[in-house]
């Protein structure tokens, strides 16, 4: 090349919800084989990488070490930790950056968000520090109302992917 530099393309990073990793752990869920086939083509396809919030790492060992009685899988300590590192081995964990509360505080007030709802909107700060703006979830209705954003579902995903 004469005088003109390469353009290195930059890595695409789209943020999985903690519903992905958890039915990737769950190996009879219904959902497992529709976010492995969509982590696969967009990977494949879109050059994607994938990355996941501590956030969700959390709820993962939480759900993991809930009993069963209670929507948990029920296991051990020392096995949700196990998954968990599995997981990390899979996903680049996005570090939390100082700003991430100060983009929550101004998230909460402009979708006037309240309970549960929080959770997601501290998932959404910590996509905005890092400028990313997609995420692979499940439950894409639950990310919608958020305009910075854009919330794939695996099985739509699919769905719109050339035969």
């Amino acid at each position: 090349m004469t005088g003109a530099r390469a353009s290195i393309a930059e890595p695409r990073m789209i943020p999985v919800d903690t519903n992905i990793p958890l039915r990737l752990t769950q190996i009879g869920h219904p959902h497992r084989q529709a976010a492995l086939d969509t982590l696969q083509l967009l990977a494949e396809r879109d050059q994607e990488q994938f990355s996941i919030a501590p956030q969700s790492l959390y709820e993962m060992y939480v759900v993991c070490t809930r009993p069963a009685s209670a929507n948990g899988f029920g296991m051990s300590a020392r096995l949700a930790s196990i998954e968990i590192s599995a997981i990390k081995s899979l996903f680049e964990v996005l570090p939390e950056t100082s700003q991430v509360y100060a983009t929550w505080e101004g998230l909460v007030a402009k979708y006037d968000s309240t309970g549960k709802q929080a959770h997601d909107v501290r998932l959404v700060a910590l996509m905005l520090q890092h400028r990313v703006s997609k995420l692979l979830t499940f439950n894409d209705g639950d990310f919608r109302r958020f305009s910075e954003i854009q919330p794939l579902n695996p099985f739509e995903v699919l769905a719109a992917a050339p035969g």
